[in-house]
């Protein structure tokens, strides 16, 4: 299994009603992308994430299962609709568990 963390830095004045659709739209990916195991998607209220405020975790079988959610679709309208316009930098780990 692979364990797929994104963090996102969103834009400084990014709507809460925004930063919501942003988490629904990354929950929602499962129901679109057979090969996520599972996907979280939530605000960071640590006090120590260094700018980052919202955060995904995405499960998979393995990286061919991975590489396959990553060029899907439906993955690639998520960045372009929510992604690109509202964060200035991600930053993705990805580590077996």
């Amino acid at each position: 299994m692979i364990e797929h963390i994104v963090l996102f830095h969103c834009n400084p004045k990014l709507a809460p009603q925004i930063r919501q659709g942003f988490i629904q739209a990354a929950r929602s990916m499962k129901d679109h992308i057979p090969e996520i195991v599972q996907i979280t998607a939530g605000e960071n209220w640590s006090t120590r994430s260094d700018g980052y405020e919202l955060a995904l975790v995405g499960r998979f079988e393995n990286k061919d299962t991975l590489a396959v959610y990553q060029d899907h679709p439906h993955h690639q309208k998520f960045i372009q609709e929510w992604v690109k316009p509202n964060v200035e930098k991600v930053l993705a780990v990805d580590y077996f568990i």
